[in-house]
C-alpha cells in the first residue's frame, strides 16, 4: 500500500503563506482499484476517542467540503466554550493538486455502472471500483492510524457524491451504519429513476443490517432562476426533478426496506450549491441521534 505523509496541518492546495486547517492530518493513498491517487484529509476532534473508538464520517468531495464539515462539527456539537464537542473523526476523500472539485475524477468515481445516462466511455461508471477502494484500502488505513469504531461509520456526499451514497446504500448497505445523500443526482438513472432501480437486481439486505439514511435537497433545485426562464438550462433543471426525485426515493425506500431508518429533508430557499450549508448542520445532528457521543459528554 503506497502512501505519503503531508504536514499535520496541511490541506489541498496549500502554499507558503496560506493558513492551513488546524487539527488536520493529510496523506495520499494509491488505489489499484481505480488507478488513481487520493488526497485523504483527516479532521481530528479535540475530544478524546470514546472507549469504543472514534465514530467516523467519510466525506466525499473532500477538497471542497472539509472546512465546512469541520467547522460544523466544532460548533454545532459544542454545548459550551469549555466543551470539546463531538469526538467525530472526519475523513475527507479528495484528489491531489485540486482546489475544490476534480470534475473528471469525481464523474468517474461517483457514477454507478450501467445507469441510463451512463456514457459509452471510461470516464463514468466507476462507483463499484471506488467503493472497493474505500472498503479495502481506506478503511483499514484509517483503522491503522486512529482508534476508531468500525460499527459507527457514515458516508456523506452531495450531488454526484449523493448519487454515490445512494448507490452504496442500495448495493452494499452493510458498508456503513449511516448514509447522508444531499441533492443526489438521481437523474443519472434516467427520467424515471425509481422504475430503473426497481428493475435492477438489487441485493437483499442481510439480516441485522438496518442502516439509517438522511436524504435531502434544496427547495429551489428544480425551479428555474429568473435569468434561466425559457432557456434550455431551465428545461434541464425541471427535467432532472431534484426535489420530486428525493421525495419519491424516500417513500420508495420506506416501503421497500421498512426496517431502515429513512429521514427526508427539504431545505427551503436553497439551491444546488447553497444547500450544503444547512444540510451539513442537519447531517451533524443526524449523526448525533441515538449516539452516546453527544456534545458535552
Amino acid at each position: 500500500m503506497a502512501f505519503s505523509m503531508l504536514p499535520v496541518t496541511s490541506y489541498a492546495g496549500a502554499v507558503p503563506g496560506e493558513v492551513a486547517l488546524p487539527g488536520t492530518q493529510a496523506f495520499t493513498l494509491e488505489s489499484p482499484e481505480t488507478g488513481r491517487d487520493y488526497l485523504i484529509q483527516v479532521a481530528v476532534p479535540e475530544a478524546p476517542p470514546p472507549e469504543s473508538g472514534y465514530p467516523v464520517l467519510y466525506l466525499l468531495d473532500g477538497n471542497a467540503y472539509l472546512p465546512l464539515a469541520q467547522a460544523a462539527r466544532d460548533t454545532v456539537t459544542v454545548g459550551n466554550p469549555e466543551s470539546p464537542g463531538s469526538p467525530l473523526l472526519i475523513v475527507a476523500i479528495g484528489y491531489p493538486d485540486t482546489g475544490r472539485f476534480a470534475y473528471k475524477q469525481r464523474a468517474a468515481d461517483y457514477t454507478p455502472p450501467g445507469a441510463a445516462r451512463n456514457r459509452a466511455d471510461d470516464q463514468h461508471g466507476g462507483a463499484d471500483r471506488f467503493l472497493a477502494f474505500i472498503n479495502a484500502r481506506l478503511k483499514p488505513e484509517i483503522a491503522r492510524r486512529f482508534q476508531m469504531d468500525s460499527a459507527r461509520e457514515a458516508l456523506f456526499g452531495h450531488s454526484f457524491g449523493g448519487l454515490f451514497v445512494m448507490h452504496t446504500l442500495l448495493t452494499a448497505p452493510a458498508s456503513f451504519e449511516r448514509y447522508i445523500a444531499i441533492s443526489p443526482s438521481l437523474w443519472w438513472y434516467g427520467d424515471h429513476p425509481l422504475k430503473v432501480l426497481s428493475e435492477l437486481a438489487l441485493p437483499v439486505a442481510a439480516a441485522g443490517v438496518a442502516p439509517r439514511l438522511l436524504i435531502g435537497v434544496g427547495g429551489l433545485e428544480q425551479t428555474p432562476r429568473k435569468t434561466e426562464r425559457g432557456t434550455p438550462k431551465a428545461k434541464v433543471r425541471q427535467a432532472r426533478a431534484m426535489v420530486d426525485n428525493v421525495d419519491l426515493m424516500a417513500g420508495w425506500l420506506e416501503t421497500r426496506y421498512p426496517g431502515w431508518g429513512i429521514e427526508a429533508a427539504t431545505f427551503p430557499g436553497e439551491n444546488h450549491g447553497s444547500v450544503m450549508w444547512p444540510a451539513t448542520r442537519r447531517a451533524l445532528e443526524f449523526l448525533q441521534q441515538g449516539s452516546d457521543a453527544t456534545a458535552g459528554q
